[in-house]
This record gives structure tokens, C-alpha cells and sequence, in this order.
């Protein structure tokens, strides 16, 4: 049923649109289009219906009824795509081993992901009924927030990485086909693996992997029902190994030690996008000061990040970070090599994506590539390029309108003027945001 809604959708756009259909026209803006061509000046984009219909280094003629918006001295990118999240509600408890349907709590945390310029993200792991059907309520209306993609349940050893928490635990070829075939039928837009000797505790080790020759016939299986497969690596070998059984993305570059200049180039060469995922071993705390997370977080959860032992105060936390060496140097290895970075943060508030953008443009990259990664490059790791992720003519309109150049530094991201999606303009000052509650 949703293959056959979105190629509704295409048919109507490539056979034209009714005059009824609303319309936005925004002109003389500069454009950056996300696919990370330079910016252009005095643009005008025209939107009809859901979708960008023209845009034009001149002026464009306004269809009756549009809405129209003056650009001048704005800056216009798509919407801001996280290709790595856990959205919060499906999980909870210590190691996030219960199960829930805590909806109320992640329409919330969706809400603060559209204040902040977000429009759709890659769920990466949670509890399948949660995520299935938040995917399912925001596709439908009945819920607002970005548009949702999602692996529902991970695969992972029943003593492996996040075995316990609500992953499809796999032993062997044979005896997983049930689960797998069972997770299918709910059309993931992409299913994960994890392949992690060592997880994200400071002493953690040994943990049990999934077979290689099991894995590899599984991910043949996803791949003959036409879904992509995303991997959890942290080591060299492991990322390796998930190169031959076929894998088509990284969720995390490797960050326990320096990448070889080899395993960089067999990235680079194979077009297998890696989530940047560098807020990960962050462990700056400042962060949940800035105006963007006091806008879109409340007091009590911002106190609680600061202290969190996972990322401060800890044997955790103080490994986490001395891990951000190698993680800068991978992350840099990776662009110089011409693969493919997608803006993800493993970091579940929607802010989180400024601090991301910060750490990669720190990382010494060029602010409009960082913006790439956080557009075309991030919808091409979820596999959605055609429809999402770049301001071009057919694709959907999901934009943001700044009042300050993010080129010239990339915290004027978080200087949101306007967050459209599929055209429709969101109601910024009535979304369940701290910023609305004064």
C-alpha cells in the first residue's frame, strides 16, 4: 500500500497539477540547494502541491491564490534530515530493555525535532510496534512530526549488542527466517544489523556476533525484497567483514581506533554511505545550554543529559570522549576520500542536529558540504534521494527558510525563520516546545 501511495503521488506530479491545488511561491532568496552546489542569489521557488514545481534565477509568475513570501536577505536549504536516531517512547528502563508504547512521549520529542528544522529521520533500532506505527500515524495525519523511517527491530546475537532490547536475536541462517521474514512483511525502509565485539561501556567486551556466512545469505534475503541493509561496526575488521556479506550503509564510522587508509577507500570506491554519528562521544555538556535546546527541551530533561553517566562524570563518559580523536580523524579521512557522510547524531533530541553540523564543521569541513550531509547525503543513506533531501524541481518540498547565512557559519542553522513541509508551513509557536510554554 505505501509503494502504491507514493507512485499515486509521482503519477500526479509528472502529469500536472489542478489549478485548485495551494501553492507557495518564494522569491528573490538565496538558494542552497543541498546537493552542494554553490549558493544562489535572488532565486524564486515555486511549490505546488507538495512538491517543488519551478525554480528560477529570475522572477516567477504567482499562481492565483498563492501564498507568497518575500526572501530577500533569507537563505533557503532543504529540511534538516538525522540519519540516526532512536526516537524516544518504544524504550525504556535500564538498558532500555522495556518495551513501551509511551506515544504521547515521542510525538513530544517530534515536535521539538520540527522547531529545530528537522523534517524526516532514520529511526535506527527500537521496539517494532513503537516505531511501525508512529511510521504509520505520521504518514496517515494523524500524528505531526517529521517524516518517520524506520528499522523497527535490529538484528543482533542473542548475546550480542543490543540483543535485549527489542532486537531479532539470530543464532544462525535457518532459525532466523521467521522473524526476519515476519519483519519484512512490515516493509522497514531499511533493516540493521549489529556486528560489535566491544559496545559502548567501558567495560564491555566480547560480546557474541551474528555468524558472517548467517549474516551474509540474510542480507541477500533483504536484499531480494528490494530493502536496503545498514550495519553497527566500531572496529576495522568487523567493517571489513560487513563490506563482503553486502551491507549498503555504516551506522557509525569506525570510531575505536584510526581507520586504514584502505578501509577509507573501499568506503569512498563503494558508495556505502557511513552516519556521521559523531555526538555519539561527545561529551561536551555545555551544549544543553544553548537557545536551541532550552527551546526544545525542558529544564529537568536538560539537567538529566548533563549528568548522564553514560556521557559524563563517569569511567563511561571519560572513555566515550577520549574516543572523539579517532572519530574526527575517520570522519575527515572519509570526506577527503569523497565518501559519502550522512548528518546523523545517535542522539534522540531533535537539537541535537546543530551540535552535529558544529562537531563536522570543526572537523574542518566546508560548510556547504556539511549542509550536503545533512540533506541529499543523509535522504541517500536512507535510500529516499528521489523524493527528499535537495531543493529540486519534482522532489518534495521540505525546506528551511533561515534569516542568516549558514555558509558563512554553520550556527546560523539554528536561525530559523520558517520550517516547511511537503509545502505546508509549520505552526512553529504551536508545536509542544519549552519555547511555546512561557
Amino acid at each position: 500500500m505505501r509503494k502504491l501511495l507514493g507512485a499515486a503521488v509521482a503519477a500526479v506530479f509528472a502529469f500536472g497539477v489542478h489549478a485548485a491545488d495551494r501553492a507557495l511561491l518564494i522569491k528573490d532568496v538565496t538558494l542552497i540547494d543541498g546537493t552542494g552546489a554553490p549558493p544562489m542569489e535572488r532565486v524564486s521557488v515555486l511549490v505546488v502541491g507538495d512538491r517543488v514545481s519551478m525554480i528560477s534565477p529570475g522572477k516567477i509568475a504567482a499562481p492565483k491564490g498563492a501564498e507568497v513570501i518575500n526572501g530577500k536577505g533569507k537563505f533557503l536549504m532543504p529540511g534538516i534530515i538525522n540519519s540516526h536516531i532512536h526516537l524516544p517512547g518504544g524504550r525504556a528502563g535500564r538498558g532500555n530493555r522495556d518495551l513501551v508504547m509511551n506515544v504521547e512521549l515521542g510525538t513530544k520529542a517530534m515536535h521539538g525535532m520540527l522547531y529545530a528544522g528537522v523534517t524526516a529521520f532514520y529511526d535506527s533500532g527500537n521496539h517494532d510496534n513503537y516505531a511501525f506505527k508512529m511510521r504509520d500515524d505520521e504518514q496517515a495525519g494523524r500524528i505531526l512530526g517529521p517524516r518517520i523511517f524506520t528499522t523497527g527491530r535490529l538484528l543482533t546475537h542473542p548475546k550480542g549488542y543490543q540483543c535485549c532490547s527489542g532486537g531479532l536475536q539470530v543464532t544462525d541462517y535457518n532459525s532466523a527466517l521467521p522473524g526476519l521474514d515476519a519483519l519484512l512483511a512490515r516493509e522497514p525502509d531499511m533493516v540493521k544489523f549489529t556486528r560489535e565485539r566491544r559496545g559502548m561501556s567501558a567495560d564491555s567486551e566480547n560480546l557474541t556476533l551474528i555468524p558472517l556466512d548467517a549474516m551474509t545469505r540474510l542480507v541477500e534475503r533483504i536484499h531480494n525484497a528490494g530493502i536496503r541493509v545498514t550495519v553497527h561496526v566500531s572496529d576495522e575488521e568487523l567493517a571489513r567483514e560487513s563490506v563482503m556479506a553486502g551491507v549498503d550503509a555504516f551506522a557509525h564510522p569506525v570510531y575505536l581506533v584510526e581507520a586504514t587508509s584502505d578501509l577509507v577507500r573501499t568506503v569512498a570506491v563503494k558508495r556505502i554511505p557511513v552516519s556521521t554519528t559523531m555526538g555519539r562521544v561527545d561529551t561536551d555538556m555545555s551544549v544543553f545550554d544553548q537557545p536551541i535546546f532550552v527551546q526544545t527541551m525542558t529544564e529537568e530533561d536538560r539537567a538529566e543529559n548533563k549528568v548522564n553517566p553514560m556521557y559524563a562524570g563517569s569511567a563511561a563518559g571519560s572513555w566515550r570522549g577520549s574516543l572523539m580523536t579517532a572519530v574526527i580523524k575517520n570522519v575527515r579521512k572519509l570526506y577527503d576520500a569523497g565518501a559519502i557522510l550522512a548528518m546523523g547524531t545517535d542522539r534522540s533530541m531533535g537539537a541535537y542536529v546543530h551540535r552535529e553540523m558544529e562537531l563536522l564543521s570543526m572537523a574542518g569541513i566546508p560548510n556547504v558540504d556539511v549542509i550536503k550531509m545533512s540533506t541529499l547525503n543523509a535522504a541517500i543513506y536512507i535510500g529516499k534521494e528521489k523524493n527528499i533531501g535537495s531543493i529540486e524541481r519534482g522532489k518534495l518540498a521540505d525546506l528551511l527558510l533561515l534569516d542568516a547565512d549558514p555558509i558563512a557559519d554553520i550556527h546560523n542553522t539554528v536561525k530559523i525563520n520558517s520550517v516547511f513541509k511537503g509545502g505546508m508551513k509549520i505552526d512553529r509557536a504551536k508545536l509542544n516546545v519549552p519555547a511555546n510554554h512561557k
